[in-house]
This record gives C-alpha cells, structure tokens and sequence, in this order.
C-alpha cells in the first residue's frame, strides 16, 4: 500500500475484466461470463422494418430515431466516406443493417449505424456535397438539392433493413445484444454502454462525483481513461447497498443497480456516505491506498471494493494518530497475505472472493477495536486459496 500524499497522474484505474485485474480493457472476456438467467427470463424481441431514406430522415428530425446519445462515438466520417454511402444508395447497392433499441416512450436509440444514418440526414440536409465518386461521377461537387428530381426521388425511396430490439426484451438481454453489436474500432468499455444505456439522473451524478477533488485526492490520480472512476463509484453504490444479495457476473449485478436507481439523485445519504467514506480512508490509510506492490501504479478494483466497503460501516470518527498507524500497519499486512492478494488478484467477481476480500478486512478492523456494521449473515467465508 503507498502512503504517498501526492496524486500521481501517471497512474490509472486497473481496468478490470471480472475474472482477471487486466492492465487493457478485453470486451471479449467480460462478456464471455455466463449471465445469470433463467430460460423464462431469456427474452429477446426484435422487429424487422424496412425503412426508406426520407422517412429515416424525418424520424431523425422529429426525435423518433435518436441519433444525439451519449455514445462514446461520435459522426468520425469524412466527405469521401460519406459521399461513398449515397452513391452506393442511389445504385440500390444493400446496405448493412442497422439496430435500434426502443426506449420506454417508444422511441428508436441507434446502437449500431449512427455513421450510416448520420451521413443520410446530414445530405438530405444539405450539409455536404458529393465528392470523389467511383461510379457516378457526373454528380460530384453536387448536394441533395441540385441533383435531379429524378435521382433525389431514387434516393429518398431506397430501404434500409432496421431491426428494433422492444422495449418487451429483458434488460440484460438488451445489455448484451449491446455488448455484441459493439465492435467497431472504438469498442466501448461495460460502464461507457452503461452511460449511454441507463441514461438519468443517477448516472449524471455519477459523472460528478467523478470529478471530486477528494475522489481523485484518494485515488492518488486524475487518469479517468475509460470512465473508469464512475465504474468504481457504481461499484461503492452498488456493493454498499446491496453486498448480501451480491452474485456474479459483476457486469450483471452493476446492470441491475443502474437500471434500477436510473432516476435516483444520490444527493443526500448515500452522496455523504461516498464522501465521508472517502475522506476517511485518505485520513487513515493515506493516497493512493487501492494499489498493489509491484503493480505498475494502478488502482486494483477489487482492492477498493475491500476497503471502501467495509470502511463505509465503520466507525472511525475521532480516531487518534496512534489508531490510525495501527490501522495503516494492519492493512499492510492484509495486502501482504498470500489469501488476500488471492482474492483481488483472479477471477475477483467470484462470490467467496468478494465476501472473503471485504470480510476479512472488517475482521481484522474490528479485532483492533474499531465496531464495523456490516449487513449480518454475511460472515467471514474460507480462504479463496483453493480456486487459485
């Protein structure tokens, strides 16, 4: 555990894919852990609609088909590219398929072609003019409206194959029909879909404390490279909330709590929980204190999970400098044991490793004297040794 006091803005956030603390985020491995369903739960509904060009452009003004959410990515093509999608329309060449997810006002939210039905509104609009055409070259350097009646018809009445996945789908279905269709060359982390799928309030506030001088003070860096501190915030939400029903897959479990509190406001008891917590363990265990030894400087997801947690239950107000060197030299030790490391070294969504790693840090805080109220039942599991 590092004791430094000053944030480090070299170090980052462990990207952790559930069963490994990777150093680089691999989609293919988080999405490889089984969801826990049963087979009535399984729902998958999709609607197949052959959509022409106008009217998809229409739908887009009028706010049907949403195109402005918040995706990481963003429109990225360029004229050529752009200009290459009409001409390939206007010679009906078919184009990929596009997938919409509909929302609860029955809506239409774009999880894959933004950049084909973008470029389609954009030329409709007049927003760029043709250029570099392999084929009809004869209309380079024109816009929608100084093509012929004829071909602006032919354009408007070509089809594009949507399929929608209704609003009737079971949410971690729809989730991971997300993760499937997320491929592209800008792949996006689990919390970046969670950000453009669970949009509201609570998510909002996830985005601000996120940038909370004492959050980052703790961690010891200001490095949010794949939204990684709201992630560990859902994480404290999540796991402080709701630790005794706690079940892998962790991707699931942080679904289900942000599907569910989408509309809640954190402002108020569990916004002073996190900040108190928080400036708790920096007073007690110093900056930085989520890293392993030897671990390049990164900050070890499961590692925050086993002391933010149990910290949030503790009563350590008042405390003298004499405890807290104690409960430094306490924790050093922890993170030295061969069982601890353990369990935030592999498969960390395992459910003996998350209780073990969070309970045996509230046993041995409370074997120093500190009272830790903890939800009961949870007891203090076996040593993960075995699963290594």
């Amino acid at each position: 555990m590092s004791e430094d006091p000053n944030v480090t803005s070299e170090a980052y956030v462990d990207v952790e894919a559930e069963d490994d603390e990777a150093e680089d985020y691999e989609p293919s491995k988080e999405q490889a852990e089984a969801l826990d369903l049963s087979a009535d739960e399984r729902k998958l509904v999709t609607q197949p609609y052959d959509l022409g060009v106008k009217s998809i452009s229409t739908d887009i003004q009028n706010g049907r088909i949403k195109l402005s959410i918040e995706y990481q990515r963003k429109y990225v093509w360029d004229s050529g590219k752009a200009s290459r999608l009409i001409e390939s329309l206007l010679l009906n060449v078919p184009i990929p398929v596009c997938y919409f997810a509909e929302d609860e006002n029955g809506s239409y939210e774009v999880i894959d072609g933004l950049q084909r039905l973008t470029t389609i509104k954009n030329y409709l609009e007049g927003h760029f003019a043709l250029s570099g055409l392999s084929v009809l070259s004869e209309l380079d350097g024109k816009k929608f409206s100084e093509l012929a009646p004829r071909d602006q018809r032919r354009l408007e009445n070509r089809t594009i194959r949507c399929i929608v996945i209704t609003e009737d789908s079971n949410p971690d279905i729809k989730f991971d029909v997300f993760e499937r269709l997320n491929t592209g060359a800008a792949t996006l982390t689990a919390q970046e879909l969670r950000n453009s799928v669970y949009r509201g309030s609570f998510n909002d506030a996830l985005k601000v404390l996120a940038t909370k001088g004492y959050f980052i003070d703790l961690l010891g860096t200001s490095s949010n490279r794949r939204m990684d501190f709201e992630e560990l915030i859902l994480r404290f939400f999540s796991l402080t909330e709701g630790l005794q029903a706690y079940k892998p897959p962790l991707r699931q479990f942080l679904n289900t709590y942000m599907r569910t509190n989408r509309s809640l406001t954190p402002e108020g008891r569990l916004e002073t929980l996190f900040e108190h917590t928080c400036r708790t363990v920096h007073d007690v265990l110093g900056s930085a204190p989520f890293r392993v030894p030897g671990s390049k400087n990164v900050v070890n997801k499961a590692m925050f999970d086993a002391f933010m947690v149990p910290f949030a239950f503790a009563e350590l107000d008042g405390i003298d400098e004499a405890k807290k060197a104690e409960l430094r030299g306490l924790v050093q030790d922890i993170v030295g044991e061969e069982e601890f490391r353990t369990a935030i070294g592999r498969a960390t969504a395992d459910r003996q490793r998350m209780l073990y790693r969070v309970g045996v840090v509230a046993d041995r805080l409370r074997s120093s004297g500190v009272r830790v109220n903890l939800p009961e039942g949870l007891g203090l599991p076996d040593s993960p040794s075995a699963k290594s």
